[in-house]
């Protein structure tokens, strides 16, 4: 077994030095079929210069419990960026070998495979490959199964797919950190549950650019939860009827409750409507009038793009906000008109014009 020894240790430092033809013949001392040999003869090629990356491996997996095969195929695998070889059989060194620096090598060897899986999952998924950036952060995974950037990603992949349920599941093990609140939210969100929207958008940090927006809509989504029917079917109208114009004006701006002071008519065609109350409120307050001699409100009329302009120019006089500005050709930072109103084009409107002042993110 010595002199075998000496014959691998010959063979090897021959090649070192370029001397292939003495290492061949070093090796012929040593049994053919024999592990030390077949690991040698690897050793020998690799140093000439062949890619032998893959014999590594299997000879390793033949004879698992041989560390310095394992080692070999570490440097082998690496010489020829496997990485995925590469820590396969680190991780199978460091635990023949614990004192032998494997693990650190695995350690490494993750970290990299890693953030490469992540950046190409990232690149795919903004390239809009959802597809394939959930396979690589799924690969990434299963490398580290600790690693948040890769249930971020998941996460974002299957968010993208419209595979809520997949991603509720891995929802548990993302970090409290602004990515992971922020997607947390977002499942929440496509699960319909506002409330914890809400809750994890007011964890996330004051000066992310994006919490705001979020936390103020999930927070509207949250109350519409509690809106009466009639305002949904508003909100979803196309054309929107002058009834849930009025039922949106009332519900976004709530502060008109203390304005309508005036006095109306009996509204007759509104009688017998849910929307009534609302009616009254935006009558009185002087922001839709209905007809005080025919005794009717017209609450079946069609809403047009003039009738809304009248309607939120009043409203804003009547709330003592600024005046709506509108927008011409090419104009910015002006409100733009819808051509065909409906109940979301509406309901924006007037909450741009009912708003405005304090701290749109201030818990209400």
């Amino acid at each position: 077994m010595v002199a075998q020894a000496d014959a691998v240790h010959a063979a090897v430092a021959a090649a070192e030095n370029g001397d292939f033809a003495a290492a061949e013949q070093k090796l012929l001392e040593v049994p053919p079929g024999h592990p030390v040999r077949a690991l040698a003869s690897l050793e020998v090629r690799f140093l000439r210069g062949e890619k032998v990356a893959g014999q590594a491996l299997e000879l390793a997996r033949s004879v698992s419990g041989y560390g310095s095969a394992w080692g070999f195929a570490v440097v082998a695998a690496r010489h020829e960026r496997d990485a995925r070889g590469a820590l396969t059989a680190a991780r199978r060194a460091a635990e023949l070998q614990p004192d032998g620096g494997w693990g650190k090598v695995a350690a490494e060897l993750e970290g990299t495979l890693t953030a490469t899986l992540l950046g190409e999952g990232s690149g795919l998924l903004q390239g809009g490959n959802p597809a394939g950036a959930l396979a690589r952060a799924r690969e990434a995974l299963e490398v580290n199964p600790n690693a948040p950037g890769a249930r971020i990603l998941a996460v974002r992949a299957l968010l993208a797919l419209h595979d809520i349920r997949a991603a509720a599941e891995l929802v548990p093990g993302l970090p409290d950190t602004p990515d992971g609140l922020e997607l947390k939210g977002s499942v929440a969100e496509a699960l319909g549950q506002w409330d914890l929207a809400v809750d994890f958008y007011s964890r996330m940090p004051a000066d992310n650019p994006r919490r705001c927006a979020q936390l103020v809509a999930a927070r509207r989504q949250l109350r519409l939860t509690n809106a009466p029917p009639y305002l949904s079917e508003a909100v979803a109208a196309s054309p929107l009827l002058r009834r849930g114009l009025a039922a949106i004006v009332a519900w976004e701006s709530p502060a008109l409750a203390a304005k309508a002071n005036g006095s109306v008519p009996v509204f007759e065609d509104v009688v017998p409507l849910q929307e009534a109350r609302d009616v009254v409120t935006v009558a009185r307050a002087g922001v839709m009038p209905g007809d005080p001699i025919a005794h009717r409100f017209n609450p079946e009329g069609r809403v047009s793009p003039r009738e809304l302009a009248a309607t939120l120019e009043r409203l804003g006089r009547v709330l003592g906000k600024p005046a709506p500005r509108w927008c011409s050709d090419g104009e910015s930072g002006c409100l733009k008109l819808p051509e065909v109103v409906d109940g979301e084009s509406a309901m924006a409107l007037v909450r741009r014009v009912s708003g405005g002042g304090g701290d749109p993110c201030a818990q209400r």
